[in-house]
């Protein structure tokens, strides 16, 4: 059985695609595990209890505890992982609403304190297969596109 190859422009069309999507693959996790730094830091946080909250320990070692009082509803207690020790790593505990209305969240050591759409995009951010497979498919693409042909430019 003969194993069809690519025409030119299909192949190269290939890479430059493949290549892209790799990059904004990359990108998004990269992008996502700043975000998930830049929330509110401090030891309490008002939580509006409309969406999931994201809290990630802003400081190494050790588990830290938080406390989640809603205006209406059961308190709960909640352990955060520390931030690992190397790496943009995102590690943290995501919490979804258990109450209606706002909530005081008060930490025994400083968390980063994050809210809305985006902490649905965390899951992917804690597991570091997503953002090595943009990175393979990049490096596909560019084998596609010939950057790792070897040529000797002496004959």
């Amino acid at each position: 059985m003969a194993v069809r190859s690519l025409s030119k422009r299909a192949n190269a069309l290939l890479g430059r695609g493949l290549v892209a999507l790799g990059c904004v693959v990359a990108a998004l996790c990269l992008a996502l595990m700043g975000y998930a730094r830049t929330g509110a830091v401090g030891a309490g946080h008002t939580w509006d209890g409309a969406g999931p909250a994201y809290l990630t320990s802003a400081v190494r070692g050790g588990t830290h505890t938080c406390a989640v009082t809603p205006d209406s509803g059961e308190e709960r207690t909640v352990d955060v992982p520390s931030w690992p020790n190397r790496g943009p790593h995102v590690d943290g505990r995501r919490l979804d609403p258990w109450f209606s209305g706002p909530a005081q969240v008060a930490c025994t050591d400083d968390v980063t304190f994050t809210q809305g759409w985006v902490v649905r995009l965390y899951p992917l951010v804690e597991q570091w297969l997503v953002l090595l497979a943009g990175i393979v498919l990049a490096l596909v693409g560019l084998d596609r596109l010939g950057l790792f042909r070897h040529t000797s430019r002496y004959p």
